[in-house]
């Protein structure tokens, strides 16, 4: 029997510590409002990931990392990998991370159009 094996997980100790939960990494009383241009998308497991550059009160440059759904439950929701990308110009709400400034995990994004993406769904915006 391999010593990393995890009675009950079906896998390996670091595949049982590989996820975790929303709660363990991000504060739910820690509300975000941020306004910037995408930089980045990661279509990667376990979460997608986004980037957006933000300015602060000071007139700095905060390039926020938002986490996401996994891609599958994105796709599954009506997302498609181009459905945010670099360049666009959004409003996102969220939490942030308890120990990370510049981390959060989006609950809606909203583009100039009005239309928006959350983990339930993505509006078309020919509608």
């Amino acid at each position: 029997m391999c010593r990393d094996r995890v009675p009950g997980t079906h896998g390996y100790w670091p595949a049982a510590l590989a996820h975790h939960s929303g709660a363990a990494e991000f504060d739910s009383n820690k509300k975000i409002d941020l306004t910037g241009v995408v930089t980045k998308v990661e279509w990667t497991n376990p979460h997608a990931h986004f980037y957006v550059d933000v300015k602060d009160s000071n007139g700095n440059v905060i390039n926020w990392n938002l986490e996401l759904a996994s891609p599958n439950v994105l796709i599954r929701n009506g997302w498609h990998r181009n459905s945010i990308k670099p360049g666009d110009m959004v409003s996102v709400t969220g939490i942030r991370a308890k120990d990370r400034p510049d981390f959060g995990s989006a609950s809606v994004i909203t583009f100039p159009d009005g239309h928006r993406l959350t983990f339930l769904g993505a509006e078309d915006p020919a509608k």
